[in-house]
């Protein structure tokens, strides 16, 4: 029988509290329901340390294939047959919605994209980027650094490394947000779901192209890259490439944008600490970042689908339902860190999981932290009396997977 979670945690993973500060409540799950069945979401709850970073780590009995079958499961068969476009998508392989061996191969082929010589060269045309952006939003007192430097700069960025002329990168944005507003809890509506079917078709039809003339006229971007890259003879087939731009195109973008609007917010209002990063910010810089993404982890739940029955934490998990891995609340974990609730950018070991894990840790995760390491020394060079705006009540987006500020005014002396 399984255990279930209590209806009033269950009511409260849903409720606005959750958006607004999801760490009470995980600490009961961490406490009360250590692995749980939440009936809202209709998926297993894992909310400890151990037991996240353990169910990640778990390949043969957990699967990134077809993990967004079960949203479809409840529908009615008129609003299935509507959204068989996105179910098609759903069944494809990429390189985050595979496993081994599929997943070993795909992981290769983008690796080559996005290797280390290759990240590092990209620090110039960040520095110019974010130099550019944060110079412009500064002309005036007040500034949403969420508009005006958090969200372009990643898009901007993602849109010239895939290729893209500098006029479609409005598409990328509005894209990536309908794509994911469908995903990250076990149900969905079918009016959110054709949305994202829609999106995600004029997605494919644009990168289709676009690797169509990559292949006629290779050029210096990942999209050449991906597109005539082989090992061993083999290398992706056309859904598996469209399904990995999506990709690359959505945790590009999303992750890194909650990244940086973390970084800020977090060191801003924690002065005593915006202070010691001024005081030592080449040595500091770098775990400041690592303390941001265990604080506030930008994406903070990953899930997966049941391969195989088994039992886990004394719970029987049966052949595809899906498991919530609540990478937020890991991070908040007592067991794991010390006094977890404070922030603090000193913090060593800091053995997050922000970026994943083991097999499926995430491959731009060094491009995520080269971005915010050069926003930050340019805020630190350029801005350093920079405060968040008191009279603007602040607001963090309103996503169920990703945690960032839904905007951020600064003031600038």
């Amino acid at each position: 029988m399984k255990t279930r979670l209590l209806s009033e945690l269950d009511a409260l993973l849903i409720s606005p509290a959750m958006m607004e500060n999801p760490y009470p409540v995980y600490r009961r799950l961490r406490e009360e329901a250590l692995i749980a069945w939440n009936e809202t979401w209709q998926a297993w709850v894992v909310s400890r340390y151990e037991d996240v970073k353990a169910s990640l780590k778990d390949k043969e009995n957990l699967s990134n294939e077809r993990r967004q079958d079960v949203l479809f499961r409840n529908m009615a068969p008129a609003d299935a047959r509507q959204l068989s476009e996105l179910r098609h998508y759903f069944n494809q392989k990429d390189v985050i919605g595979s496993d081994p061996p599929d997943h070993t191969r795909m992981r290769a082929l983008v690796q080559n994209a996005f290797s280390v010589p290759t990240i590092r060269a990209l620090e110039t045309r960040i520095r110019v980027l974010a130099e550019e952006l944060i110079t412009d939003a500064a002309v005036i007192p007040s500034f949403d650094f969420i508009a005006d430097i958090a969200h372009p700069l990643p898009v901007i960025l993602i849109a010239e490394i895939l290729g893209a002329p500098p006029e479609d990168r409005p598409l990328f944005k509005r894209w990536c947000s309908d794509i994911l507003a469908f995903q990250g809890t076990g149900t969905t509506t079918p009016e959110k779901a054709r949305v994202s079917q829609d999106s995600l078709m004029e997605l494919f039809e644009y990168m289709d192209e676009l690797i169509q003339d990559r292949k006629r006229n290779p050029q210096d971007d990942i999209i050449t890259t991906l597109a005539m890259t082989e090992i061993d003879g083999e290398g992706f087939s056309r859904d598996e490439l469209l399904a990995t731009c999506n990709t690359i195109l959505t945790a590009g973008h999303e992750t890194t944008m909650n990244l940086l609007g973390n970084m800020v917010y977090l060191l801003l209002s924690h002065p005593e600490q915006w202070k010691q990063l001024q005081s030592n910010p080449e040595t500091l810089i770098p775990s400041a970042i690592e303390e941001v993404l265990r604080y506030e982890a930008p994406k903070q739940r990953n899930f997966r689908r049941v391969n195989a029955s088994h039992t886990f934490g004394g719970q029987t998990f049966e052949q595809d339902e899906l498991v919530f891995q609540l990478i937020g609340a890991a991070h908040r974990d007592e067991r794991q860190f010390e006094e977890p609730d404070r922030f603090d950018i000193t913090r060593k070991p800091n053995r997050h999981l922000a970026f994943g894990f083991d097999i499926h840790l995430c491959l731009g995760a060094a491009l995520a932290r080269l971005e915010a390491k050069v926003v930050l020394e340019i805020l630190l060079e350029t801005l350093p009396g920079i405060k968040l705006d008191e009279g603007t009540p602040f607001k963090w987006q309103d996503r169920v997977q990703f945690r960032g500020p839904g905007f951020l005014l600064l003031n600038r002396e």
